[in-house]
Order: structure tokens, then C-alpha cells, then sequence
């Protein structure tokens, strides 16, 4: 007890401090309680001792005291000495010498905090401060001089005392490690911020028709900017799918952006049917997360472009959720057309020479401008091949994700090994391709 005492009278003797700062130097010691208790225990317990040692005539009691009533702000301090007869001082007041005082600010700046905070829908906070980086160091040299090692920073009294009046004006909770808005408080510039953390939206979308590209395609002259090229619209497509799922997302939370995941891509020239794509749109601090998820696909689904299916509120672990699925099993079915008249046996040899195959890829000439140019493997699972006339068969094919399917069928001069126009030895092309399954199991379609 005699080393907390005489370390908290060291503090006193040689700092100005507040109840809050005396007792975040012993923070670590004793619970129930907060820093304002602990340091106005502190000084009414050396209050009390001070007035013992003058009442045995030790002069250091009265000096004690006026340390208190003066270093401490502590009125009970000044009274005692008055009533003892003793001149306690006037000298101005001043305000704490670690805080400035800010502590004591905290119910307003919180009231100001919540008031800004109705702009938002959310249930969950976190706060962060931002404490100048000298008085943090002020403070670690205060501890060290005056031997007190029980301490806690100032940064983390502030969030903690700003969270807790914050949650009881609000009636919402601190969640530490999945908050939906997140309070930066810089006390000592009396400013914040608030930031909504994402809010993400899952499902899956079945492109419907062809021409559409899947994300937002910046003209490549204007580079977005908008230019007689495009027409103004910074696009080189009008719309996307990407636009078309986000539009209506974005209205509801009133979001300042959004980021598209999808599990993989189409070309603007495939469907995608089926069970569809999944796909994730990541909003970027929305004003409302409450949403009404089957008014989304409505307006999505009312277009006829694209449909929505599933959607769901989900957490950030989604999108990794969605990415893992641009390498999984998918099936396609595509429509091929040959420039010499095709047999059931040449259908027979291309269902036999893409069963369980492994296909060599450099990337494509037509991305080549895009994309780096390197060498990649993906296996073919399986394929069926149905004819529909001497020069045309439609195709149903399971493979690994990542596979290039027009190239698998025209070869692109080599570049796509084996490919079906080289175990048929004929010129063929893929005419039109959907994609029917993504993220099914590996068996034969």
C-alpha cells in the first residue's frame, strides 16, 4: 500500500492531474471500477493521511495537502485547509497536465458522436482515438519518473470512456472484432469521423442474354472520363452486369461505391444459366444496412437481362467464399460449327480424347493485350458430344475452372493443345456458349 501511495504522492508533488490521469497510472490494480474512482480514492486516501500528519504536528502535512488542493484540483483538499486556518492558495485554475482537460469533454464530444451517428443505420461500433504522439510520450515519462508501473494509455481510456457513454446514448453495442460503423475520435482537435465498415450482399446471377459484359468496361481512350468516342458515358458497354446487380444495391444503403466478386467470368458473348454464378457486391460505407433483399431482385430480375437468384446478407468472408469458386468444377454447353461434314465418329473420337484430359494453354490472342502471356493447365473432365447436323453438334463439357472454352475448340493456332478442331483435323468454331453449372462436383456430366 506504501508503494502505491508514495508513488501517486510523486505524481502530485511534481504533475497537475485529473482524477482520471492520477488513476490511469494504477489502472491495472483493483476492477469494479474506473479511472476517476481510482484517482479520487488516491487523493482522499492522502488527504486523509495528510490531515493525520498535521494533527501529530508533521509540517509535511500541510504541504501535502496544498499539493492536493492544488495539483490535484482537489476541493476537499482546499476546504480542509481553510477550515484548518491555513491559506490554501489562489493561484488560476488550470486544467490537467496530461489531458488538458479532454477527459472531462468526453459526455459532449459522445453526445456530438451519437447525433452524427443517426445518419447511419447499424447495431454494432468500435472507437478508435488518435492521441499526438508527444503527450502519449509525456505520459510514459511521468510513469517512469515517478515510479508508477500499474499504467494503461491515455489512447485507451479514451475509447474505452468515449465507447461506453457512446453505447448508453445509442443503445448500441461495441463489438471489437466485426463493428458495423467505426468512431475515429482525434479529442484534442475536437473532430471525428464516421465510417460505415462494408456491407456485403451474396447470391448467385444468371446472365440471360448475350452482349453484356460482366463488369464496368472503361473506354479504353478516355479512360473513363467521358469522350466523343464513347459518347460521353466513359463506357465502352453501356451496361454490365456488374452495374445491373449494383444499381439497385447501392439505392438502398445509399453506399458511396461498391466492389464486384464474382466466382470467375463469362465473355460478352456467353450466358451464363443454370444455377448461375455466385457473386458478391461489396458496398462501401452504406448509410442503411437493413435492406430489403427481395425488392433487389425484383428490379434486377424485372430487367430480363440478368436474375438474381439466393441473395443473402453475408459477412467479408464471402468474397473469399466466391473467388474460391473461379477454380472449381464448372459445365458448359456450346454450339460448334464445322466447315467439313462431320460423322458420329468423329463425335465418338472428341468425346473420347476429352475424358479426363489435361489441355495446355497459352493465353488467348484475343486477351493477349490484357493479360500476360504465359502457359497454363486445366483438365477436362468430361464431354458430351450431340449432332445436329452434317456441320454443326452442340457440346456439354465439365472442366476445371480457368479453362478457355473457344480456344479448346478452334485451337487459336495451336496456342490450345489438344483442342477439338485438332482431334477432328477440320476447321470448326464455337458459334454460341452458356455456362450451365459452376462449383458441382467432379463426376460425369
Amino acid at each position: 500500500m506504501g508503494g502505491i501511495l508514495d508513488a501517486a504522492q510523486r505524481l502530485l508533488e511534481e504533475y497537475r492531474l485529473c482524477d482520471n490521469c492520477l488513476g490511469r497510472q494504477f489502472a491495472t490494480l483493483g476492477h469494479g471500477m474506473d479511472n476517476a474512482e481510482r484517482g479520487r480514492s488516491l487523493k482522499n486516501t492522502l488527504l486523509l493521511e495528510a490531515h493525520s500528519m498535521i494533527q501529530a504536528e508533521d509540517k509535511a502535512g500541510v504541504r501535502l495537502l496544498r499539493k492536493l488542493a492544488a495539483h490535484g484540483m482537489f476541493e476537499a483538499a482546499a476546504q480542509t485547509l481553510r477550515r484548518l486556518g491555513v491559506e490554501a492558495g489562489k493561484g488560476k485554475k488550470e486544467k490537467c497536465q496530461l489531458c488538458r482537460g479532454k477527459i472531462q469533454e468526453i459526455p459532449q464530444l459522445a453526445a456530438e458522436i451519437a447525433e452524427k451517428a443517426k445518419e447511419f443505420e447499424f447495431n454494432t461500433f468500435l472507437v478508435g482515438a488518435k492521441i499526438p504522439a508527444q503527450l502519449l510520450e509525456a505520459e510514459d515519462s511521468v510513469r517512469a519518473r515517478c515510479g508508477a508501473e500499474w499504467g494503461e494509455s491515455m489512447k485507451s481510456e479514451f475509447t474505452r470512456e468515449i465507447g461506453k457513454t457512446l453505447s448508453k446514448l445509442t443503445g448500441k453495442q461495441a463489438d471489437f472484432a466485426n463493428p458495423e460503423l467505426v468512431v475515429t475520435v482525434s479529442p484534442f482537435k475536437n473532430e471525428f469521423t464516421l465510417k460505415a465498415n462494408p456491407l456485403f450482399v451474396e447470391g448467385r446471377y444468371r446472365k440471360l442474354v448475350t452482349g453484356i459484359p460482366q463488369s464496368r468496361w472503361l473506354c479504353r481512350r478516355c479512360g473513363g472520363k467521358g469522350c466523343s468516342f464513347c459518347g460521353g458515358t466513359g463506357k465502352k458497354y453501356p451496361e454490365s452486369v456488374q452495374e445491373i446487380l449494383e444499381a439497385p444495391i447501392l439505392k438502398l444503403t445509399e453506399g458511396e461505391g461498391a466492389e464486384f466478386h464474382a466466382g470467375g467470368r463469362e465473355d460478352i458473348d456467353a450466358q451464363v444459366l443454370g444455377s448461375g454464378r455466385p457473386f458478391v457486391v461489396e458496398v462501401k460505407n452504406p448509410r442503411r444496412r437493413f435492406i430489403d433483399l427481395e425488392r433487389v431482385r425484383r428490379e434486377v430480375n424485372a430487367g430480363g437481362r440478368v436474375e438474381v437468384l439466393d441473395l443473402k446478407l453475408a459477412g467479408k468472408d464471402a468474397v473469399r467464399r466466391v473467388k474460391a469458386a473461379e477454380a472449381s468444377p464448372k459445365v458448359y454447353r456450346f454450339l460448334v460449327e464445322s466447315t467439313e461434314r462431320l460423322t458420329e465418329e468423329d463425335l465418338d473420337a472428341v468425346e473420347k480424347a476429352f475424358t479426363d484430359r489435361v489441355i495446355r494453354q497459352l493465353t488467348p490472342r484475343r486477351v493477349l493485350h490484357r493479360r500476360a502471356d504465359k502457359e497454363r493447365e486445366r483438365r477436362v473432365y468430361s464431354l458430351k458430344a450431340e449432332k445436329l447436323s452434317d456441320s454443326r453438334f452442340e457440346v456439354t463439357l465439365k472442366c476445371q475452372g480457368g479453362l478457355y472454352v473457344k480456344e479448346l475448340v478452334d485451337g487459336d493456332e495451336g496456342r490450345t493443345t489438344p483442342s477439338i478442331a485438332e482431334v477432328l483435323g477440320k476447321k470448326v468454331k464455337c458459334l454460341r456458349l452458356s455456362v450451365i453449372d459452376i462449383g458441382g462436383e467432379e463426376d460425369e456430366v
